[in-house]
């Protein structure tokens, strides 16, 4: 049988939660699992018990090498099948019924399909603010051109395996937002999008996951994807969207002071373009005109 979808996953120890997220996929068998352990440490999971390897569709990958989740998710994208792919965190699930959602566009010819994601507490359940960009938005009748580059993570999509092959696309193998660019590329040289108004995952929120970290390297690393994102905009032609990232910048100087300011905005001065540099000092003058001036 062919293989209609491949779903890749890192992961890094936090096994129950990589087991309810395995547990929210039914066995099927046009779908291949992947998941990639991102050199997990042996206190936090037991390797004999490793979830998913009691399941035939589910491909385990070991890494060692502990270079985050773009480089796990590139492993996982060197031995996908699927024609369609889609990327879950180990943390989050997706909703039941989503793959009957996902056959009524199997066998299209688009290059991306894009779905609601609602978010909950990761350990009560409890429903909380999505953390899908445009989530309300999203809907059968928007245009494929307003929802591009709004919506810079891989999960809630079905992505064209041919495309991703074709133009040689990979993530960042970056310690944060390494999925930034990779979703930027997707949304470039994707020719036929369509959105789903119907829910399919549900992203969780959890205090020691990467999102919410304050380790300066990840503070740092999310100010140099801001920057090289806002340059791809520009340089593509959307000067219209644009990720304000000198608030990134002041993120460093509330978590690590004046040492991880000066540090995140020599990043942003060599990496930022010039526009965003100029609107950033215009925007702190008039600030600090208003402060003064009352």
């Amino acid at each position: 049988m062919n293989c209609h979808y491949s779903i890749i996953i890192p992961h890094k120890n936090i096994p129950a939660l990589l087991q309810r997220c395995l547990d929210s996929i039914p066995s099927r068998e046009d779908i291949q699992i992947i998941v990639v352990d991102d050199n997990s440490s042996s206190t936090e999971v037991n390797f004999t018990k490793f979830p998913g390897n009691n399941r035939k569709e589910v491909e385990i990958i070991y890494t060692k090498e502990g270079r985050g989740a773009g480089y796990a998710r590139n492993c996982g994208l060197s031995v996908a099948k699927g024609q369609w792919l889609l990327f879950a965190d180990a943390d989050d699930f997706f909703i039941p019924g989503f793959l009957e959602i996902l056959d009524e566009y199997v066998d299209t010819d688009y290059d991306m399909i894009t779905f609601r994601a609602e978010s909950v507490d990761s350990d009560t359940l409890i429903p909380v603010s999505s953390r899908q960009n445009n989530s309300l938005e999203i809907s059968e009748n928007i245009d494929s051109e307003r929802l591009k580059y709004r919506n810079d993570v891989p999960w809630a999509k079905m992505i064209s395996h041919r495309l991703v092959q074709e133009h040689h696309l990979r993530f960042d193998e970056t310690p944060a937002g390494n999925d930034a660019m990779f979703s930027g590329y997707i949304d470039y040289y994707a020719q036929r999008v369509i959105a789903s108004s119907k829910v399919i995952y549900c992203a969780t929120v959890r205090n020691g996951s990467l999102q919410y970290s304050a380790v300066l390297v990840n503070l740092l690393a999310r100010v140099d994807v801001a920057c090289r994102y806002n340059r791809f905009l520009r340089r593509i032609g959307r000067k219209d969207k644009y990720v304000y990232s000198y608030f990134r910048v002041k993120q460093c100087e509330f978590f690590f002071g004046r040492c991880g300011y000066y540090q995140a905005l020599w990043i942003y001065l060599r990496k930022e373009c010039a526009g965003n540099i100029c609107k950033t000092f215009y925007d702190l003058a008039v600030g600090k005109i208003r402060r003064l001036f009352g």
